[in-house]
């Protein structure tokens, strides 16, 4: 369908009035909703010069000079018939533009023009709010690329300080080839999806922007205006680079790497892989390890992996027991990343792992070992308690729990002179600090915190972390 025919449809089938005149005012097109707002079922009952009605005659020097008029009148100003009471029923919005032909005539029913009003107003409070609070920069341009509006998110992208600066930009200076070439697309496809191009920002940064991009056509099919919508790639697109200048490199150090590396299916079908790769899970040669599926070594995490990489795209430090091919059980903290296709689909796995059973056996022994002392100290009958250089409790056993009646949980972390401010003055202190002053155990007797008929030895141990305090009830003792 040729434009002119696609626009005079859309002429015909609007619910708005509209009138085609050419420079002299003659009316050269009506549309049917035009002939039914005014009342007309006979073409020759309207006049053929829009300016013969003096309401629109008195306003052409205004209309000439502004370009558009827009008044109320009644509906009867282009029929050759007596005019109808003029009341709030029979009112007609009359809109009148100029154009490179003549003239544009809208009208509508006072009561359809507010309604319409209305909708529109509306509209544009919800377009203008998407509009601000878009991430993508958002601008609106003129095919030669001064900037109409723009979004915060357009000032940020091409680094303009505010928004009245990146308004006396023109976005064509960017990259004035690949400008020319949008617009000779627009003038012929319309709209563009997914363009790439660089583009020199006015502080010289250059930066990668994906764009999609509508033209705005007037109603002889020229192009007026350029909407668009772009965000910034730079990072994905540098990576992307990276990779390809870097797949010779890859290739060479793939062999030499201690690390195990691999690609995979999302199956578990190993595609490729190094030596390393094959010595970390126990094969005799890679030959070998290219014939195993990775997902064995580990059933439950495998399908987790693909599930992250799909949402995530890659996956750095990701720590998992594993069973080599001889049934050894193996720690391996792996880096993934997903290959993607066109459709943004996830197709391939790309690992690199190491073995970390040693450190992992270390931390579950450290682990297992401070287990035990916990379990050592709460058991005995003393007291005990740790504290950091600035008074913090590290650590208390069930036993000093009690003598400071307090749960462990409400202990740890807490400043002892904050947490018990009796202790100020008192032999707690002065033993407490001169342990930590000067490096030397200290040794006391006083009387329960709590309970007064009960004596207790205290003996503080000064420590690389702060001192560690322990006391014993000694109150049997003082009595014999």
């Amino acid at each position: 369908m040729k434009i002119e025919e696609k626009f005079r449809e859309i002429y015909q089938e609007s619910p708005i009035g509209i009138i085609i005149c050419d420079k002299m005012g003659k009316i050269l097109y009506i549309n049917q909703s035009a002939l039914k707002i005014l009342q007309i079922s006979k073409l020759e009952d309207i006049t053929d010069n829009i300016f013969i009605s003096s309401d629109i005659a008195a306003k052409k020097e205004l209309l000439v000079k502004e370009g558009i008029i827009e008044f109320q009148a009644s509906y009867n100003i282009l029929k050759n018939i007596k005019e109808h009471p003029n009341n709030s029923e029979s009112l007609i919005n009359w809109n009148v533009s100029v154009t490179d032909s003549g003239f544009l005539v809208q009208i509508q029913h006072i009561k359809e023009w507010q309604k319409t009003e209305k909708i529109i107003q509306k509209s544009e409070e919800k377009f203008q709010k998407f509009f601000e609070d878009d991430l993508t920069g958002d601008f609106i341009a003129t095919p030669s690329g001064k900037l109409v509006m723009c979004n915060p998110s357009f000032v940020e992208i091409y680094g303009f300080d505010n928004h009245e600066q990146a308004m006396k930009a023109e976005i064509s200076e960017f990259n004035q080839d690949d400008w020319i070439n949008l617009i000779n697309m627009l003038r012929t496809e319309c709209k563009i999806k997914g363009h790439q191009s660089w583009h020199k920002r006015p502080d010289g940064k250059l930066i990668h922007v994906v764009a999609n991009l509508v033209g705005i056509f007037n109603s002889s099919g020229s192009l007026t205006q350029v909407k668009g919508y772009i965000f910034d790639d730079t990072d994905r697109k540098k990576a992307e680079e990276f990779l390809q200048a870097s797949e010779e490199k890859y290739h060479s150090l793939f062999d030499e790497d201690l690390t195990g590396d691999f690609i995979a299916t999302l199956d578990g079908e190993i595609l490729e892989c190094n030596p390393a790769f094959a010595e970390i899970y126990g094969f005799t040669n890679r030959e070998s390890a290219s014939k195993c599926n990775i997902s064995k070594f580990n059933s439950f995490d495998w399908p987790y992996m693909i599930t992250r990489l799909k949402k995530e795209h890659r996956l750095q430090g990701f720590q998992s027991w594993q069973r080599r091919s001889d049934g050894m059980r193996i720690h391996i903290v792996a880096n993934l990343v997903g290959i993607f296709n066109e459709l943004n689909e996830l197709i391939q796995v790309k690992g690199y792992v190491f073995d970390d059973t040693d450190r992992k056996q270390a931390e579950e022994e450290l682990a297992r070992s401070k287990h035990q002392m916990t379990e050592i100290l709460d058991s005995i009958q003393d007291g005990f308690i740790a504290l950091s250089h600035y008074w913090h409790f590290i650590y208390s056993n069930r036993c000093a729990s009690e003598y400071f009646k307090a749960e462990y949980e409400d202990l740890i972390g807490q400043n002892l002179w904050d947490t018990f401010p009796e202790l100020k003055g008192t032999i707690y202190e002065i033993s407490f600090k001169k342990a930590m002053e000067t490096q030397e155990i200290q040794h006391f007797e006083v009387k329960g915190l709590h309970n007064k008929n009960h004596c207790f030895d205290f003996t503080v141990y000064p420590s690389a972390d702060g001192i560690s305090v322990y006391w014993r009830n000694i109150s049997t003792r003082k009595k014999v």
